[in-house]
């Protein structure tokens, strides 16, 4: 080989190292960002996922209820649905000092067991500061 092609060869062969380096910087900064996006998407996806599968929390039924002394028994109490939305009794629990108190066979709930407007419902018990908790929501209707 002649100087001159040597020179050419040796030219050749650092120009092409140089481009190749150049090359393979340009590749490693799209490889990085591409691995981000794909990063980010994938969490976005899973926050999304976990946000939107959420149980909107229930409903608390509005209902006006006035407790009253049962005009026929001195150890039982009326409560009667003065307004709002109908009520499942099932739906209902009734305390007093944290205790429990059951529905009376008297009360004026019709066969679906819903408390509408109108209708009384008579508890066991005479003690008339009471807390009705609705079940599904956890919460006290007042």
């Amino acid at each position: 080989m002649s100087a001159k092609n040597k020179c050419f060869h040796s030219f050749f062969l650092r120009a092409r190292t140089r481009m190749s380096s150049m090359n393979d910087n340009g590749v490693s900064d799209v490889v990085g960002s591409m691995m981000m996006l794909t990063i980010t998407i994938i969490m976005t996806a899973i926050i999304a996922s976990a946000i939107f599968g959420m149980k909107p929390p229930a409903d608390v039924p509005q209902v006006t209820i006035t407790i009253q002394e049962n005009e026929s028994s001195i150890s039982n109490i009326d409560l009667i649905h003065m307004g709002g939305e109908p009520v499942r009794v099932s739906d209902l629990k009734f305390l007093s000092d944290s205790v429990e108190i059951n529905v009376n066979s008297l009360s004026q709930i019709n066969d679906t067991g819903v408390w509408t407007i109108g209708k009384t419902i008579t508890l066991d018990t005479n003690d008339t500061s009471l807390n009705i908790v609705h079940i599904p929501s956890q919460e006290l209707l007042q």
